[in-house]
């Protein structure tokens, strides 16, 4: 008879698996593409960066989970855990940032010309390897510092609790917690207005440009679907399946904080959903760049 730990284990195996694979797929295809074409799209620099991301967190999040849960012994010293809850900080930090840059990099993609970003459409593609390592300089140090002055209580290495990392760090009697707590949703709630507003600026193009095509091909029988509105269509779909995933934990650990006692059931439910997203993702990136698939068939 397997008991809850195991059975959750198990859970975490399958999302970490599928969708470690399913990223590591996905960058291969977009590399292999790009060794093909001697090009690169700059959407598909920040698909890379993304997939890139998700796999590093189900790596650090979804190992470290799945080894505390069934038992087994810890084998890191504090260095190694320090340097491992370090890793699970950024990249979900990188992954919120990719999938923020990705929809806003879209919406400018697929505004009108004479629109106020027209310029900004013109200069955006080559500004995209600077956006990425601006990315990454930005969390190298926001989430270091947020790292070393955050108060991590003893980690334990018996077998009996494995690694304490991530979700095992949390201490709602600490003042500095909540401080900390509260600085990173703020960082989210500001990257995720900035995907809300693209994403509404998204919706309304194409609102607008379906009404168009309605009123030109009213008497055709079937219209085609462009390349860029479908790619848009699934933009929207990664951002609605972040959401979707990802707000349930903010709200768990407030609640946690607030009324000062650790819920088992939220902290797990909380972590299972976090893993969803960059499970789902690659999945709805494939979908995006019509190349990458062909690319693979050659």
């Amino acid at each position: 008879m397997l008991t809850l730990d195991e059975i959750l284990g198990i859970a975490y195996l399958q999302l970490t698996g599928i969708g470690f694979l399913g990223n590591l797929t996905l960058l291969l295809l977009n590399n292999f593409n790009f060794l093909t074409a001697h090009t690169v799209r700059p959407k598909n620099v920040i698909i890379i960066q993304l997939a890139f991301s998700n796999a590093m967190v189900l790596l650090f999040r979804g190992i470290t989970t799945i080894t505390r849960l069934w038992k087994v012994k810890c084998v890191l010293d504090r260095t190694g855990i320090k340097i491992i809850t370090y890793m699970q900080i950024l990249t979900r930090g990188l992954s919120l940032n990719s999938t923020c840059l990705l929809s806003v990099f879209q919406a400018i993609t697929i505004s009108p010309n004479n629109s106020l970003w027209a310029q900004v459409k013109i200069k955006g593609p080559k500004s995209i390897i600077r956006c990425t390592v601006l990315c990454w300089i930005f969390h190298l140090i926001f989430d270091m510092l947020i790292f070393l002055r955050h108060d991590s209580p003893k980690n334990s290495t018996v077998s009996k609790d494995g690694c304490s990392t991530g979700y095992g760090t949390l201490d709602v009697y600490n003042n500095n917690h909540i401080k900390f707590e509260i600085i990173i949703f703020v960082h989210d709630a500001f990257f995720a207005g900035l995907m809300t507003a693209s994403s509404v600026h998204m919706v309304l193009i194409l609102y607008r440009h379906r009404r168009n095509v309605n009123h030109i091909h009213s008497k055709s029988t079937s219209t085609k679907i462009s390349p860029e509105t479908r790619a848009t269509q699934a933009i929207l779909l990664l951002v609605a399946t972040f959401f979707f995933f990802n707000t349930f934990s903010p709200i768990c650990i407030i609640c946690m904080l607030y009324f000062k006692s650790i819920n088992m059931w939220m902290i797990h439910t909380s972590a299972l959903l976090s893993l969803c997203y960059p499970t789902v993702s690659p999945f709805i990136l494939v979908s995006i760049n019509k190349q990458v698939p062909n690319s693979c068939a050659c």
